[in-house]
């Protein structure tokens, strides 16, 4: 899976992902990926005063697929 994350960018990178659970059941979730590291991604849902709320922590050897989101497609709901 090649790198999603770039730093050097100041916008979030907002992510689409589908996962496997650890029942082999399917998930999928949309978030800011925060952290990308050999073997594990992190999605953020939630920020409260600069302060990371929610998020997930995912395997990669779960990650089905994962898509980035173009910001201008993200609609409030």
């Amino acid at each position: 899976m090649k790198k999603m994350l770039d730093k050097n960018n100041p916008e979030n990178t907002v992510v689409y992902v589908i996962f496997r659970g650890k029942f082999n059941e399917k998930y999928e979730c949309v978030g800011v990926l925060i952290r990308e590291e050999k073997n594990s991604i992190r999605i953020v849902f939630n920020v409260k005063n600069d302060k990371v709320v929610d998020y997930v922590d995912i395997k990669r050897v779960d990650v089905i697929s994962i898509e980035i989101l173009d910001s201008s497609s993200i609609k409030k709901l």
